[in-house]
C-alpha cells in the first residue's frame, strides 16, 4: 500500500521534470506572427476599401452638384421639356431630384415670362417666373449652397460599402492574438529540475520507501 504514493511522486517528478519543447513554442511564435501578418494584410484592404469609398463619395459630390445646379438654372431660366415625356410628370420628377430647399429659391429667381409648372395631382411646383436676371445673379451663392446641402444629405444616406466586416475580423484575430499569447505565456514557465534536485527528490523517495 506504500507503494501507491511513492508512484504518484515518482510521477509527478517526472512531470516536472518535463519542459516545453522547443518545437512547440516555435509553433505558437510562427502562428502568432501569422495572426499579425493576417491582421495587417485586413487592415490594408480596409483602408483601401475606404479610400476608395470616399473618392467616389467625392466624386459623387462634384457630379450631383453639377448635374442639379444645371437642372436648376434650366428651370430658373427657362421652361424645360422633354419629348414624349408629360410635363407634369417631368416637373414632379426634376423638383423631387431637387428638393423642397433648392425649390424653393428656384421660385424666387424664375424670370418672367416663365408659366406655371404643375405636378401630376394638379399641386403647383414650379411657380410663374416674376424675377430678373439681376436678381437670379444675386441669389445665386444661396442657390449653390442648397444644392450643396441636398447633395451632402444624399451622399449621408447608407452606403453600398460596408466595413463593419474588416472591424469584426479585426476583433476576432485579436482574441485569437491573447488567446496565442496567454498559452505562450503559461509554456513559458519552465518547471525543469536541475540534475541535483532530481537527484535530492529521487533520495527522498528511497528515504520513504525505507
Amino acid at each position: 500500500m506504500r507503494m501507491l504514493p511513492i508512484v504518484g511522486l515518482l510521477t509527478f517528478v517526472l512531470l516536472a521534470a518535463c519542459a516545453t519543447p522547443p518545437e512547440v513554442k516555435q509553433a505558437l511564435a510562427a502562428k502568432d506572427q501569422a495572426y499579425a501578418e493576417n491582421e495587417r494584410l485586413m487592415q490594408q484592404y480596409r483602408e483601401l476599401v475606404s479610400n476608395i469609398t470616399a473618392r467616389h463619395l467625392q466624386w459623387y459630390r462634384f457630379v450631383q452638384t453639377r448635374l442639379k445646379l444645371d437642372l436648376a438654372l434650366q428651370w430658373a431660366t427657362t421652361n424645360p421639356r422633354l419629348p414624349d415625356v408629360p410635363e407634369a410628370a417631368m416637373a414632379e420628377d426634376d423638383a423631387a431630384q431637387l428638393g423642397p430647399d433648392v425649390l424653393r429659391v428656384i421660385n424666387l429667381i424664375r424670370l418672367k415670362s416663365l408659366p406655371e409648372r404643375k405636378g401630376q395631382n394638379g399641386q403647383t411646383l414650379f411657380v410663374a417666373g416674376a424675377g430678373e436676371m439681376s436678381n437670379l445673379v444675386q441669389q445665386l451663392p444661396e442657390l449653390i449652397a442648397r444644392i450643396e446641402q441636398r447633395v451632402a444629405a444624399d451622399a449621408n444616406a447608407p452606403q453600398a460599402v460596408d466595413l463593419t466586416a474588416f472591424d469584426h475580423y479585426r476583433t476576432n484575430v485579436d482574441a485569437l492574438r491573447r488567446i496565442n499569447g496567454l498559452i505562450k505565456q503559461y509554456l513559458n514557465i519552465d518547471v525543469t529540475l536541475s540534475q541535483t534536485e532530481t537527484q535530492s527528490l529521487a533520495e527522498a523517495v528511497r528515504t520513504v520507501h525505507r
